[in-house]
């Protein structure tokens, strides 16, 4: 295979040889030591074939041996170039693609991840372009090891990186940290106090001695249950009290609320800027200039593929959305009823397993802002559970 390639790249021609005596040619070509190959005789001829460059010499050994040559065919890289001498850009085309080719074939083309389930993946591209890997990157500067470990120190969560580098594809396969298990609860001996004031309603009490009763007021730090048991015999016994006491308590939320602010929207104006991407290159595709004084934006990009193979050719659109302001007054009708849903998120995410019983809000106000408070009556658990030492009792 590899005698034919060096055979077609400098040409080779095939040729018959005819007149009285063919086979004279084969020991003249012998003697002066030309290469033939594909030899056989027909009809008082024999064909024949060998190296472009030997022909020349081939036709004065002939004439000497009497016989005339004749070219029947012409292969190999001379004769194509010399056939398309006249499309000269297609052989130099050609030889460009071929270089285009073998270098573009050195970086990385799109960087793939798997095996993610909570940490995001861009966040895990950002941390994998910061180590050397992203699109562009020339393949034979990335050292895996080191950027496997650098980017398993900079994402906490996960607990291993492995990055494998095919072709022009690099796959970041992750695996995230398993979830630690709640610890198990203490077994130490411990009392349950009121974290708070409040007037006991109701005591669910599953280990332990009760030391108050429905109705009574408490203070924060209050005995509630007790992990002192007596046993009856003149002694005592320790254990870890559990229980649930629930208690009337009162609480307290205030916000204070500008009478006048700045609100920003997104309106309906907007512009896309177009990027065509090039590897590690990012070359504006787009001749729209306006800008906002305020705006956000966003960004999608969109590599090309075939089959199934990104390219690293694509179109990043920068869409960019103007924000408008206007300034809001508020009256006091209109701030109490966004205090209202204020309170109702702060009765869901502080408080979210206690009842309310009562509330009641005031309102004051003063030349830039009202002031809103709300006076609670909740109804929660109250315990608290407070470990202690067996040396003290």
């Amino acid at each position: 295979m590899l005698l034919k390639f060096f055979r077609f790249a400098k040409g080779y021609v095939t040729f018959t040889a005819s007149g009285k005596f063919p086979e004279r040619f084969l020991n003249a070509a012998a003697v002066n030591k030309l290469n033939l190959w594909d030899a056989y005789p027909s009809k008082g001829k024999i064909t024949a074939t060998m190296a472009a460059a030997d022909y020349k010499r081939a036709r004065h050994i002939a004439q000497r041996a009497g016989l005339k040559l004749k070219i029947t065919s012409k292969r190999g890289v001379p004769f194509f170039v010399k056939r398309h001498s006249s499309r000269l850009g297609l052989p130099i085309g050609a030889l460009l693609g071929a270089v285009l080719l073998v270098v573009l074939s050195q970086f990385i083309w799109t960087v793939d991840i798997t095996g993610a389930k909570t940490v995001s993946d861009n966040r895990i591209r950002e941390a994998l372009a910061d180590n050397g890997v992203y699109p562009g990157a020339f393949k034979w500067t990335i050292d895996v090891l080191d950027s496997q470990r650098a980017v398993q120190m900079d994402i906490d969560e996960l607990s291993w990186v492995s990055i494998n580098n095919l072709g022009c594809k690099s796959t970041a396969d992750v695996r995230e940290k398993a979830k630690k298990s709640d610890e198990p609860k203490s077994q130490s001996p411990c009392n349950i106090k009121a974290d708070c004031d409040g007037v006991i309603t109701k005591i669910i009490a599953e280990n332990g001695f009760s030391a108050v009763e429905e109705g009574s007021g408490v203070k924060q730090g209050d005995l509630l249950v007790s992990g002192v048991l007596p046993t009856g015999q003149d002694t005592i016994r320790f254990v870890r009290a559990e229980a649930e006491v629930y208690a009337d308590v009162n609480s307290k939320f205030e916000l204070k609320m500008p009478k006048e602010y700045d609100y920003y929207y997104v309106n309906e104006n907007k512009t896309n800027r177009n990027k065509l991407n090039f590897l590690w290159l990012s070359i504006p595709a787009s001749l729209n200039f306006t800008a906002y004084p305020q705006s956000v934006s966003s960004q999608n990009r969109v590599n090309l593929s075939v089959n199934g193979n990104a390219l690293p050719l694509g179109i990043t659109t920068q869409t960019s959305y103007e924000l408008r302001n206007i300034s809001v007054k508020e009256n006091s009708e209109k701030a109490q009823q966004a205090f209202e849903k204020t309170l109702l998120l702060y009765e869901v995410f502080e408080n979210p397993s206690a009842s309310v019983k009562s509330r009641e809000i005031t309102l004051t106000e003063d030349e830039t802002s009202f002031n809103f408070t709300c006076d609670y009556t909740l109804n929660r658990n109250i315990a608290q559970s407070v470990e202690f030492d067996v040396t003290e009792h």
